[in-house]
């Protein structure tokens, strides 16, 4: 079993990449494509082309994908990505 990084965890993986295609305002393609080594790389790129909204939506956005991500490392608890979206949507 390999070593999960945090670009896999928060961009790359299937569940994260659904979350994030449904972030209001929309993410650029090529900033979920693009391959990035470093999260904080990726994390800049992308706060330099949302607005304020849409950066707010995004940074929870991520930390509700983080915790579904935890919860089914830890807990075996999977929820569609819709779910996470639905529960982000509630905080924006």
């Amino acid at each position: 079993r390999s070593v999960e990084t945090l670009i896999h965890a928060l961009k790359d993986c299937p569940t994260a990449r659904t979350i994030l295609s449904t972030i209001s305002g929309g993410l650029d393609n090529k900033l979920l494509v693009r391959d990035y080594s470093c999260c904080i790389d990726w994390i800049e790129d992308v706060m330099r082309v949302l607005d304020k909204n849409a950066a707010a939506d995004f940074i929870i956005t991520l930390c509700n994908s983080w915790n579904n991500r935890n919860n089914f490392v830890f807990w075996d608890k999977k929820e569609e990505a819709k779910v996470v979206w639905d529960r982000a949507k509630t905080l924006c």
